[in-house]
């Protein structure tokens, strides 16, 4: 009785609020599910809310990376993203929001130039310092250093591949010679080049002005040779090219600041070439730090310009070395007797310090310094079309249009039958014809032209004009003898035969002309000394000593015959003593040092021969060395790179040369890795490595190196039946029971509505609605951590709800908490060991309006593995 007093009291204050109130009544209001919503609003007196803003919601330990990126709540809006794992993984929202997907990123890649990889605590391994990598040695970007004491290699700024070249002048035998750096220079890996050799020790140690002139001069120039190359190594090493050292001083800063020059030629690409105006010693500095891959002389130039400014030469010298105080004479050396026939093609003459080529009659000199045969006379004058050649019109060469003949020494041009002649427009040498037209004749008409009635022919007044089809011919009326010609006129005149182009009489013999005729006379013929008359008696012809055994040449000599005499000459590669009267041998690598072979020259007798160091082959010039390719014996095991007089053995990718330099061992990447190279497992193969994945559950993303996940669901590869629902977990799926119960029809696939109640306590105690839901947790996520958040929707003011846990949470891993009035959020407050799956049915009783509503959600969760 007390009970159904309190339930009618109940019902009278619940209809005095909904009098009272005037609220809307919404309770068969089926509001449509806001997909992928992060903020809603309710209007006033509307009973479903709308959606502001779409996006998605962090999960699991990702939520705090989340918030701690500045989203609210865990709430990122559509398009928007945020980095987890220090920076690894980047998870983001896609558009039209949904569930955050996270990507790995993988490290860059480490230049090839890096030799000190840094490892942070976390995040990807930087490049601490680039360098080159030489064996199993590192050197530092910038670093220059002697391979070897003739060898001076260099690692560029940007680091890569040392760039090596033997040191000018340098005997790798042990003779003291010019070298680009100081021998003393430390070439340890890792280190920078020396300091300068110390000035001090480059003076001299005696007073310098006591020491006799020639000495002074030699002393001054090796002074300035050794300074100039300590200028050279300050410019290779960076320093600044300035000196306080009076004396030598200037060959210091001249060599450095010129090698700086060279040196920024190089790194800019451009050619090395020196301008004309530098001095010898510049240019010389210019080109050999330019100039990485040739060998030069330091200081040839040098010496050769200081004895054309008079430095005494020791082997010039009279009373021995340093005695001599007068200015050296340099005596003109003839060139075209030391090369003989080697410089010009025909003629070389000698000239003042150098020597000129010169042809032979009816040759000309071409640009090319080649000699070409010339024109004769009657073909340059044919050439030019003149008329005052009268040997055209009898060779064939014809000047005129039409017709030619000689008359008076000059050429006299005549048209054929139907043409005349006439003056030329553009020329005055060559005459052309043209057609006469009569003004009684037309063009029109075919009829042939009586050029001897219409008096236009061109015969004498010897000689009658007989017309022909299209012209007309000129018979002479008096036929002239043997010996005479006609004039214009047809008179006979007698002919000179010794005038014309071919010579009747024989060489040795004078024409005489006669009338009708002419006679031969011999002519009287004296020769010079060394010549002889031919046997025609014609001309002097050479008399040949050297070939008739005619001279007095001695042994050893050669014989050359010359016009009318002849001359003895040393063989090549001797020279003529006139002390001893005799050919002696010439050493050649002492009177051309540095000229005649590119490396080693070996003096032989009368000659001398060019040979190379190790690493490279004689030319096929007989004077330059040429680079010996050692890979194509294949001495390495995998990878051979040539170099200039050596070679270098490389691995492939995934090994490591061994210390025989030759050979090659595989890397086990997968021990000697500083970071992780694979997430799930690593396997080490021949050269390389590679990834693997668990053998169910995930496949081997693009990248190779992370595991993803197979969604069974997806791709249809699930064992569930047909009334059961496929879920995708992490490593593998679930096959779910989403039946509804009695009393409980399907609304929709994960929820049921309830058909009915028995009496009025059973609606307010059994849900009006159960919906399922699953979710995927990892095993390390951080707890607690909210999984669920269940409330009203829409809801109103006066709601409250009451939120429990019914079944499912023996072991006490989830919680409840109350957020709002009308707002209750599931926890899970602490860790599974291991994976695993709950089934929690969660409880919430809605007060509404004086009245209890029950829902219910049954949710699945999985606890799966960490990720891979």
């Amino acid at each position: 009785m007390d009970i159904q007093r309190v339930a009618l009291c109940l019902s009278c204050v619940i209809l005095y609020l909904d009098i009272s109130l005037s609220q809307k009544d919404c309770t068969r209001v089926d509001c449509p599910v806001l997909q992928n919503c992060i903020e809603e609003v309710l209007e006033v007196g509307a009973c479903c809310a709308t959606c502001v803003h779409k996006g998605c919601t962090c999960e699991g330990y990702q939520y705090y990376d989340c918030v701690n990126a500045g989203f609210r709540k865990g709430k990122v809006p559509q398009g928007e993203s945020y980095f987890v794992d220090f920076g690894s993984t980047e998870c983001s929202c896609p558009r039209g929001g949904g569930r955050i997907s996270c990507q790995f990123i993988p490290c860059p890649d480490l230049p090839s130039n890096c030799i000190d990889i840094r490892q942070p605590a976390d995040g990807c391994p930087q490049c601490g310092r680039i360098g080159c990598v030489h064996g199993n040695d590192k050197y530092k970007a910038g670093h220059r250093f002697h391979m070897d004491p003739c060898q001076m290699c260099h690692c560029p700024n940007d680091g890569g591949h040392l760039v090596c070249s033997p040191v000018p002048g340098c005997n790798p035998h042990g003779s003291k010679k010019t070298m680009l750096t100081p021998p003393t220079e430390n070439n340890e890996p890792l280190r920078g080049v020396s300091h300068l050799p110390d000035n001090t020790q480059t003076r001299p140690r005696e007073p310098f002005s006591k020491l006799p002139t020639a000495q002074k001069q030699c002393c001054l120039g090796a002074l300035r040779q050794q300074r100039c190359l300590a200028g050279l190594t300050a410019a290779t090493s960076g320093a600044v090219c300035e000196d306080s050292d009076e004396c030598g001083g200037d060959a210091y800063t001249e060599c450095c600041g010129c090698c700086s020059l060279g040196l920024r030629l190089l790194s800019e690409g451009q050619r090395c070439e020196a301008p004309p105006y530098l001095g010898p010693r510049c240019r010389q500095s210019l080109l050999t730090c330019c100039r990485a891959e040739e060998a030069f002389s330091i200081g040839e130039e040098e010496e050769e310009e200081e004895q054309r400014q008079g430095v005494p030469d020791e082997e010039n010298t009279a009373e021995g070395p340093f005695q001599v105080e007068h200015p050296f004479q340099v005596e003109d050396m003839d060139e075209c007797a030391v090369y003989q026939d080697s410089l010009c093609p025909q003629r070389c003459v000698n000239t003042p310090g150098s020597f000129r080529c010169e042809c032979f009659a009816g040759f000309s000199l071409q640009q090319d310094n080649t000699c070409k045969p010339g024109m004769t006379r009657t073909e340059v004058c044919c050439s030019l079309r003149l008329t005052t050649c009268v040997c055209c019109c009898l060779s064939g060469h014809n000047p005129c249009a039409q017709q030619c003949r000689p008359v008076g020494g000059r050429v006299q041009c005549s048209c054929g039958r139907g043409f005349s002649l006439r003056a030329d427009g553009n020329t005055k040498h060559v005459a052309f014809c043209k057609l006469p037209i009569p003004s009684t004749f037309s063009f029109s008409s075919s009829a042939d032209v009586n050029e001897c009635l219409v008096q236009s022919h061109t015969c004498g007044l010897g000689f009658d004009c007989l017309n022909t089809e299209g012209s007309f011919r000129c018979t002479a009326r008096t036929q002239c003898s043997t010996g005479f010609g006609q004039d214009a006129q047809g008179n006979c005149i007698d002919i000179d035969e010794c005038m014309g182009l071919s010579q009747p009489c024989s060489p040795g013999f004078t024409c005489l002309n006669t009338v009708g005729s002419y006679t031969c006379q011999r002519k009287m013929l004296i020769c010079s000394r060394g010549y002889h008359a031919s046997p025609d008696g014609a001309s002097c012809i050479d008399v040949d000593e050297c070939q008739n055994n005619l001279h007095r040449c001695g042994d050893g000599q050669l014989c050359n015959n010359l016009p009318g005499s002849y001359r003895c000459d040393c063989q090549p590669g001797y020279q003529y003593d006139s002390y001893r009267r005799t050919c002696v041998d010439v050493n050649e690598c002492w009177r051309y040092p540095g000229r005649l072979c590119a490396q080693t020259c070996d003096n032989t007798p009368g000659s001398y021969q060019c040979s190379c160091t190790t690493g490279f082959l004689l030319a096929s010039d007989g004077k330059n060395c040429e680079d010996v390719n050692e890979c194509l014996a294949n001495p390495c095991g995998q990878e051979c790179a040539n170099m200039y007089g050596s070679y270098q053995c490389y691995c492939k990718q995934g090994y490591h040369l061994r210390e025989d330099g030759h050979t090659c061992e595989d890397i086990d990447e997968c021990a000697q890795s500083v970071g992780h190279l694979c997430t799930y497992k690593c396997v080490n193969v021949p050269g390389s490595y590679q990834c693997a994945c668990p053998e169910h559950g995930y496949s081997m993303a693009p990248n190779g190196r992370s595991c993803r996940d197979i969604d069974e669901c997806a791709i249809g590869a699930h064992n569930c039946s047909l009334e059961q629902t496929c879920y995708n977990i992490q490593g593998g799926h679930r096959c779910l029971d989403l039946s509804c119960p009695p009393n409980y029809r399907k609304a929709a696939d994960t929820r049921c509505e309830r058909t009915g109640c028995p009496n009025h306590l059973d609606c307010q105690t059994t849900p009006l609605r159960i919906t399922y839901y699953y979710l995927s947790f990892q095993s390390n996520i951080l707890v607690p951590a909210q999984i669920f958040r269940i409330g009203p929707s829409p809801a109103y003011t006066g709601d409250n709800v009451i939120v429990t846990i019914t079944r499912g949470n023996d072991e006490n891993y989830f919680s409840t908490r109350k957020l709002t009035a009308y707002t209750g959020a599931v926890y899970l407050q602490r860790q599974a060991p291991s994976p695993q799956d709950f089934l929690i049915e969660v409880e919430m009783k809605l007060w509404r309006q004086g009245t209890f509503t029950t829902f219910q959600a049954r949710i699945y969760v999985f606890i799966t593995g960490n990720p891979l």
